[in-house]
């Protein structure tokens, strides 16, 4: 399943780089993500907690990140699953920052989606409901981090 999203950000281009450089930092920006933590190779491990529907879950896995600040490019891949649902994801995700004008930025977000197990059952028009609410609460959260403000978890 893939999905596309664009994120308008009053802010220059520098100043999200900054945010979104640091991964821990830029995590818990998204909702309901906890326990991030770097591990030895440089990727990253933790947990998030989805509702989707009927089922709430708790998907635990690691991310690699590779990124570019010349072209403004994150590329990550992510596998996580939940136990106790037999079902798990496996995400490709390309983030590009581009600046619009000197103080505002946006975000193209591109994600290809792999559902596993019990998760591909849930059908596409919930998972794309979830996915979009999710890109919204993490947009505003953007928002208010390069603007100094405080974010909700």
């Amino acid at each position: 399943m893939k999905f596309e999203h664009q994120i308008a950000i009053e802010a220059a281009r520098n100043k999200v780089w900054a945010v979104l450089s640091d991964f821990p930092q830029a995590a818990s920006l998204m909702p309901d993500v906890s326990e991030v933590r770097e591990l030895e190779d440089g990727s990253y491990e933790g947990t998030m907690r989805v509702r989707v529907g009927p089922i709430g879950l708790n998907l635990t896995g690691t991310i690699e990140i590779e990124q570019d600040e010349t072209q403004g490019r994150w590329n990550m891949r992510v596998k996580a699953r939940d136990k106790r649902v037999g079902g798990g994801v496996q995400a490709s995700i390309e983030i590009t920052l581009i600046e619009r004008d000197e103080d505002k930025s946006e975000l193209s977000v591109k994600t290809d989606v792999q559902f596993i197990g019990r998760l591909g059952d849930l059908g596409q028009p919930l998972i794309k409901r979830k996915a979009d609410s999710t890109i919204q609460k993490f947009a505003e959260n953007l928002r208010l981090a390069v603007s100094g403000g405080k974010h909700q978890a």
